[in-house]
Formats: structure tokens, C-alpha cells, sequence
């Protein structure tokens, strides 16, 4: 589908007529032209003057999404880090290719028939689609639901078809060694087979006394999931201190050494860590929440593929698209976009879901809105990468396309972040901006970028794209930038006077 625009976007270097209330072209008495600056760009340009124009890399473009026409800018067409703000492409082909009401399903199946002694006289198939929001609450019922289907033992193995997916793996774009030797959470391994977002809870308490052990738990039992317990409970004088060393086991599971001090009398901490190989997780806690249901199984849990007529017993869907998008942008989840981009892919291709193939739908659509491919560079659907580079015309592309398609933008404004209200912006601005600014943040070190919506002082809206690359220090800086300009717009020009 061709992108649709009120008008065409702005591209840099062309000229375009000035929006209402912008710049004016007038002549001199000598006939030469004199450019008279609009009050909003006057409001802006002390922006300029901050000292991070100085030292980073900085892109920002500001449109009206009325005329599609830019009002400001600053190296709109420079390439830079977009970190977490990729997942606004992400979002627009997902609602585009999927549709808002798509879900994720989760398949119980049986490969026999089911007598009447509860016994199902052959395999049993977990089929996986990638649902990235499948929680253990969620397996559980569909645990219960096969109970309740009038299975209550399985005289044959228990198979989980993983094939959905490209075979499970790291988050590809991101190979920092201390996140693939700690796995923290965002970067958390993918698969068709998830739960529980593909990361072990550990709840770490103090012992009964002083120089006792400290407890440390598994806020989901997984046998494939291992706990060395090397934490020592302290005075409640002491403070807390915890190393946390991950290993990933042969046969795909995970074993956590616990080490550190643990103050008496302190509340438990919970501590969030990829698990190994997402299939061997998913089966092991499949397993144990059949045992506890009393469904006893007399063969194996092992991988393979469900065939075709194998019979449905069960089906767990997720939240519709539209929540899921909501929860993976106002959070910013790396594990949901790249889920929902492999569900892209699968649905574009027909086959497995696959980074790539998410991707080359993603390349597709900034085709049909007239981004050249060499402009930009593409690693997966998180942003959480380096090596990705977009432009800061490209953003503001996307999201007046977004903005002008009836059939979907609804669906996309309200996954957004909201300034001082919600999300990864729930701290951002005043009371008197609150509400005013949708956005997707993106961040990583040294990188700190922000595009949405931002409805203004003078009752328009703009679209707009803010990438910072290459700052020093604490991000706060670039923060309180971006506040700035936001606050200039939607307080007007003399806001900050």
C-alpha cells in the first residue's frame, strides 16, 4: 500500500511553502529576498545554543502533520544510532501486515484418540507461536484446560514444535560480552516456545539469623533452572551486596551462582536473568505444571513437529496486536518486538518467522514511502544495536504515515508512551505539559533519542524525531534538552522566558 500524506513530506534541500504562521520571504528596497523567521522558530534556536550541539551528534525534525510540511529542523538527514525508537517501524508493519486484532497462539494438540478413561493414546504436541506475552499464570490454565478437555494421562511423549520460529537464539545485533555472559532481561534469548518473557525470577531473603545461609528461590520452578547458593545472611546494619553468575548448561539449561551478603530482616529482592535455551525452559516448566495437575505422561518431553492432523485440544491466544503493541512500546520490551517482527515475517513469507524476513517487510514499506534502502541500515526490531542507523526524515516519515492512516493510527498513537503519565515517559515533563506528548524513547550508552507527537500551544500538531549519539556522561543532560523543546511547543514560544 502506497503511504498516504495530508501532503507530501518535507525533504531536505527542496523548497516548500511555509506553513501558516511560519517564515516569511519578502523583499528589500534593494529587491533582495529577507527571510523573516516565524515566532516558533525564534522559541527554538536558543536550543542550538546548549552545549551538547557542541560535542554529540544531534538530529531533530520537526513537522506539522496537517501539511506534512517541516517547520524546524537540525540535520534532519543525519544517520545516527535510533536505539529503541526502531520500534516505531516495527509497530507501523506489524499493524499493517498483521492488523490490529492479530494474536499469538499457543496450541495443545493430540496426535490420538482420547478414551474414555481420560488416557490419550498418543503424543502429545505443544505447537508455539511465538507469543513473547505467554506468562507461567497463562501456561497454567492451559495445563488445567487440558485436564478439563478429559486428558488426565498421555501413553506417549510429550513433543513441542519450536518450528514456528527460526531456531531459538540470541537477539541478533547485540553481541556486548557482559550481556551474553549475564544475560540481563533485555536481552533475553527468543524462540516460537516463550515464557514467562523468556527470563528466570530469582527471590533472594535472608536466612532466619545472622551468618546463616540466605534463602534464594525461583519465582517459577524450572528443573533445567539451578541455583548455587553462596549468600550469607548479615547484620541489618550491613548493607546488601549480590553477585549473580550465570552458566549455560549443556543440555540448554541455566545454572545461577548466588553470592554476596544479605541483610537480616530485609525484604526479598528480585533479580531477573535470561534463561538458556527458551524451548528447554518452556518444556520444563510445561512439564512440572502437568505433574501438578496429576497428568501423567508415560514417555518423553522432547522437541519435534506436530503434524497436520494432529487434533486441536486446546488454544491459548494472546491480548489482541494492539495490546500487545501497547505493552511493548510504553515498556519498550525488546523480546515483544522482535517476536512481533518475526510474526511480520512468517505472515509476509509464509514460512518460519525470521528476523530477516521481518525486516525486508519493514525495507519494503520505507520503499513505498520513497526512502532509499542506502540510506539507512536495519539490524532487527528492538533497536537494541549499534550498528543500525536511520535518519531523523525517516522517523517523521513513519509516523506522518502512521498519523494519516485511519485504519491503523489510532491503534499506533495509543501504544505510545505518554509524557508525564506512562511508560519509559511517565517522568518526563510537568503537570502542565502531561498528556500533551506521545512518544517511544530510545536509549543505550551514550546514545538518547525520542520521536512522537506533541500537541501544541498553538493547537497544532507536530510530528517529530530528537537522536542524540555520542554525548558524554549521565543522559540527563539530553533529557532535560528534549524537555525543553517539548515544553517550548506545547507552552508556547514564551515558555522558558
Amino acid at each position: 500500500m502506497a503511504a498516504v500524506f495530508a501532503s507530501p513530506p518535507a525533504v531536505a534541500g527542496e523548497d516548500a511553502p511555509p506553513p501558516a504562521g511560519g517564515a516569511d520571504d519578502r523583499a528589500d528596497d534593494t529587491g533582495a529576498a529577507v527571510v523573516e523567521s516565524s515566532p516558533l522558530e525564534e522559541a527554538l534556536a536558543p536550543l542550538l545554543e546548549d552545549p551538547l550541539f557542541q560535542t554529540a551528534e544531534i538530529g531533530i525534525q520537526l513537522v506539522d502533520v496537517a501539511t506534512g510540511e517541516e517547520v524546524w529542523s537540525h540535520h534532519p538527514d543525519a544517520e545516527l544510532v535510533p536505539a529503541s525508537v526502531t520500534k516505531v517501524l516495527t509497530t507501523a508493519v506489524a499493524l499493517r501486515q498483521l492488523g490490529p486484532a492479530w494474536v499469538f497462539t499457543t496450541d495443545l494438540l493430540a496426535g490420538g484418540e482420547v478414551d474414555a478413561d481420560g488416557v490419550l493414546n498418543g503424543d502429545l504436541y505443544v505447537r508455539g507461536g511465538g507469543d513473547p506475552t505467554l506468562v507461567v499464570e497463562e501456561l497454567w490454565k492451559m495445563a488445567v484446560d487440558l485436564q478439563s478437555a478429559g486428558v488426565t494421562e498421555v501413553d506417549g511423549d510429550v513433543v513441542f514444535d519450536d518450528t514456528g520460529q527460526e531456531a531459538p537464539g540470541l537477539l541478533p545485533g547485540w553481541g556486548k560480552a557482559v550481556d551474553v555472559a549475564n544475560g540481563p532481561a533485555y536481552f533475553a534469548p527468543l524462540g516460537a516456545l516463550t515464557v514467562n518473557y523468556n527470563v528466570a525470577c530469582l527471590l533472594v531473603s535472608p536466612g532466619g539469623e545472622v551468618g546463616q545461609p540466605a534463602q534464594v528461590d525461583l519465582e517459577t520452578p524450572a528443573d533445567v533452572v539451578r541455583i548455587v547458593n553462596e549468600a550469607v545472611t548479615v547484620s541489618p546494619r550491613s548493607r546488601r551486596w549480590l553477585e549473580i553468575e550465570r552458566q549455560i548448561d549443556d543440555d540448554g539449561g541455566v545454572t545461577f551462582t548466588v553470592s554476596g551478603r544479605v541483610p537480616l530482616d530485609r525484604d526479598p529482592r528480585r533479580i531477573y536473568r535470561a534463561v538458556g535455551d527458551p524451548t528447554v525452559h518452556f518444556m520444563s516448566v510445561f512439564e512440572g505444571l502437568l505433574a501438578e495437575r496429576g497428568i501423567t505422561v508415560t514417555g518423553q518431553f522432547r522437541r519435534g513437529v506436530a503434524p497436520d492432523d494432529a487434533e486441536l485440544l486446546v488454544r491459548h491466544a494472546s491480548d489482541p496486536l494492539t495490546i500487545v503493541l501497547t505493552r511493548m512500546n510504553k515498556r519498550s520490551s525488546n523480546i515483544m518486538a522482535e517476536q512481533v517482527l518475526r510474526a511480520v515475517g512468517a505472515a509476509a513469507t509464509g514460512g518460519p518467522g525470521s528476523t530477516e524476513a521481518g525486516l525486508e517487510v519493514v525495507r519494503t514499506y520505507l520503499d513505498e514511502l520513497g526512502i532509499p534502502r542506502q540510506e539507512y541500515r536495519l539490524v532487527n526490531g528492538s533497536g537494541l544495536s549499534r550498528d543500525a542507523r536511520l535518519r531523523p526524515s525517516h522517523i517523521t516519515a513513519v509516523l506522518l504515515d502512521l498519523w494519516n492512516d485511519p485504519r491503523i493510527g489510532p491503534e499506533f498513537l495509543a501504544s505510545l508512551a505518554v509524557g508525564g503519565v506512562d511508560g519509559t515517559l511517565r517522568r518526563r515533563l510537568d503537570e502542565e505539559s502531561a498528556g500533551l506528548l506521545r512518544g517511544k524513547t530510545g536509549s543505550l550508552n551514550s546514545v538518547y533519542c525520542l520521536a512522537g507527537f506533541i500537541h501544541a500551544a498553538d493547537n497544532r500538531v507536530y510530528a517529530f524525531s530528537f537522536l542524540v549519539n555520542g554525548f558524554r556522561g549521565s543522559s540527563r543532560k539530553v533529557r532535560a534538552l528534549q524537555d525543553r523543546f517539548a515544553r517550548i511547543l506545547i507552552e508556547g514560544p514564551g515558555a522558558l522566558d
